[in-house]
């Protein structure tokens, strides 16, 4: 006969019932953050996502700003996503983020990017999380938060020859993230 550990909770408990909300209120939008912040390494996007959350479970029952949660675990995302880089192709990195329409030149234009350039970029311009919460994701505020931003967009744009002819058109991201760059460059 199993017995179940009374340290764990069961799969109803209220606890466990929060935590899958949680991740199924967040899941897929932090996969896919964690997708474009390792350039398409499917592993090591499912690795941040999953210290995310477990990170998270600890935390859940004492968060004092819920709708500030967004941001916290693309923090821990984001600083986890420094490490080193795993060797993946350019066809599996652009396989893995076919499911978030990105095109050749976005993942060239990301790749151009510093992690916390990509993390604020890929906060703002895609995800459209609030500033406040794209500060929080980035460690900077006001002008610093402006000034990385704008070199961000600039560095992206240059990378990825948004603007300037190329044999194909620009995906729907990289649209997104041009008409942002126009809007904040004008």
């Amino acid at each position: 006969m199993v017995t179940a550990d009374p340290r764990e909770p069961s799969a109803t408990s209220p606890a466990a019932l929060v935590r899958g909300a949680f991740r199924g209120l967040h899941g897929a939008r932090l996969h896919g953050f964690a997708l474009l912040m390792t350039l398409g390494d499917r592993r090591r996007a499912a690795l941040l996502t999953a210290d995310a959350f477990a990170a998270a479970d600890t935390r859940l029952q004492g968060l004092r700003h819920p709708e500030r949660a967004a941001a916290w675990l693309r923090v821990h995302v984001t600083r986890r996503a420094s490490g080193p880089e795993r060797r993946v192709g350019e066809a599996e990195r652009l396989a893995a983020l076919a499911d978030l329409r990105v095109a050749p030149e976005v993942l060239v234009g990301l790749a151009a990017l510093s992690r916390i350039e990509r993390a604020g970029l890929v906060a703002i311009a895609i995800e459209q999380l609030d500033r406040r919460d794209v500060a929080t994701v980035v460690g900077r505020d006001g002008e610093r938060l402006d000034a990385l931003l704008r070199r961000a967009r600039r560095r992206y744009l240059d990378a990825a020859g948004v603007g300037q002819d190329s044999a194909e058109p620009p995906g729907p991201i990289a649209r997104r993230i041009a008409a942002s760059a126009a809007r904040t460059m004008a």
